[in-house]
């Protein structure tokens, strides 16, 4: 889980005064959160929450990211931290550059492939095609020969636009099925045959009130 959550919304701060790495996991999905705190037992620290979607809009409003922000369009944002552990310190080496980049002998498992989707993945939802999976990569924009290598070595062949991985149409029900079930929180991530379904399942995630 922890790789392919830090390939995607997971990082790992520097300390300060040195001690031992701790990673953090921001999310608005505290469906997921809830989970994830619990598969990980005593490493990590609980659920809480980070901002509200009042705060949030205020930011981006005073910031000018987005002066007409409303919290109506925005929701609240939890996070999961663990506590230090050398293995955490040792994953920091992927910020040598100055930022995080996935190592060059990096090996793509079907299980971090799934985190790494759930956290900067989404079904591009379209009501007249069959959905596509995506992979949003910005920061690695400069790789995607690598990016593409990493899922061709499986016998997929997506292609790379815009800073984004796209499956074919086609390729994206054997993509999910490849990574297996998705964790809770993100189910609505692998439904392709109802549009009805796929938004019911996203909003439950996120906790709107609307009901389908």
């Amino acid at each position: 889980m922890v790789l392919g959550l830090l390939m995607g919304d997971g990082s790992i701060p520097v300390q300060p005064d040195g001690s031992n790495g701790v990673f953090h996991v921001p999310m608005v999905n505290q469906q997921f959160l809830e989970w994830y705190d619990h598969q990980m037992g005593l490493f990590t620290t609980g659920v809480s929450l980070k901002k509200t979607a009042e705060e949030l809009a205020e930011n981006n409003r005073e910031s000018g990211f987005s002066p007409n922000a409303k919290a109506e369009n925005y929701h609240d944002m939890y996070s999961v931290w663990s506590r230090s552990h050398p293995y955490f310190t040792r994953l920091r080496g992927w910020y040598e550059s100055g930022t995080k980049r996935i190592p060059e002998d990096f090996e793509l498992t079907p299980k971090i492939a799934k985190f790494w989707y759930i956290s900067d993945g989404f079904l591009d939802v379209n009501r007249n095609r069959t959905p596509r999976a995506e992979i949003r990569t910005h920061t690695e924009s400069d790789r995607s020969d690598f990016l593409l290598d990493l899922f061709r070595e499986h016998g997929f062949d997506p292609n790379f636009r815009r800073g984004t991985i796209r499956f074919l149409r086609e390729k994206t029900r054997s993509f999910l099925n490849w990574m297996g079930n998705p964790p809770p929180g993100f189910e609505y991530k692998w439904v392709l045959n109802s549009r009805k379904r796929y938004d019911r399942l996203k909003a439950q995630a996120y906790g709107e009130a609307r009901a389908f």
